[in-house]
């Protein structure tokens, strides 16, 4: 992955971390744009377009966290890698949870972050490959009148638009693309998160509940996510129903 002609946005308000990153991609044809608190960097990130946003979690006037989500849900699709002192497992699942693509806990090595940069960056530029080998912006399946749309993020059921979270969209979409295979919870969680998130697997039960219930809440009466005791998940649209 070339990090040349990248436009990055740093929201931090430890400017040591921004000389830091700064000294990092300076052998790159790299631009990044540092803002110091919540709020401004919210509202940089909005007006502008970037490859990657790279954001604090405690932060002045707005936390990462509360960016993170706000961001997501005005369709901002930037990557977001979240740059964190916390190291408990419930904070990083949560900022997984609102959006983020990847975390790093300080103190990282200069090493470290660029490797996870490349690896966020290149499943971005995969992700939309895919879609446009598909030569289309829509997934069909009459069946059970359900539409996935690509370019607009979105699900819809009986003409009704179901809302669904980044993550929960991704997770969604990638069952729905591998109709009839099973996915153990790691499997899932490497291929939609990405293999250094191998161990927060239980993330994917809460994720896989809360899709149900929106499905559920639009008047799908069986879900196409299916529970595949012994093994994970798979989507399916006929046949025994699993679920728990």
């Amino acid at each position: 992955m070339n990090l040349n002609d990248k436009k990055f946005l740093l929201i931090e308000d430890d400017k040591n971390i921004f000389e830091l990153i700064k000294a990092m991609l300076e052998t790159y044809n790299t631009k990044i744009v540092f803002r110091t608190d919540g709020k401004s960097g919210y509202q940089e990130a909005l007006d502008k377009n970037y490859d990657l946003i790279l954001l604090d979690i405690m932060l002045p006037k707005m936390d990462g966290w509360e960016v993170c989500k706000q961001l997501k849900e005005n369709d901002i699709n930037t990557p977001i890698i979240m740059l964190t002192a916390k190291v408990e497992e419930t904070d990083k699942v949560l900022g997984l949870e609102m959006g983020a693509d990847d975390y790093v806990t300080k103190p990282f090595s200069p090493r470290e972050l660029r490797a996870r940069i490349k690896a966020v960056l290149r499943r971005f530029e995969n992700a939309n490959k895919i879609i446009e080998k598909n030569n289309t912006n829509k997934y069909t399946f009459p069946k059970i009148n359900l539409v996935i749309n690509y370019q607009g993020k979105s699900v819809v059921y009986n003409g009704k638009t179901i809302d669904l979270a980044p993550k929960e969209f991704d997770l969604f979409t990638f069952l729905a693309q591998n109709e009839g295979t099973a996915f153990t919870r790691k499997e899932l969680i490497e291929k939609v998160w990405g293999k250094e998130h191998s161990k927060e697997i239980r993330t994917i039960d809460e994720h896989i509940k809360r899709v149900r219930r929106k499905l559920k809440n639009r008047g799908m009466k069986e879900t196409p996510l299916k529970t595949v005791w012994g093994t994970g998940y798979k989507f399916e649209l006929a046949g025994e129903t699993y679920e728990n």
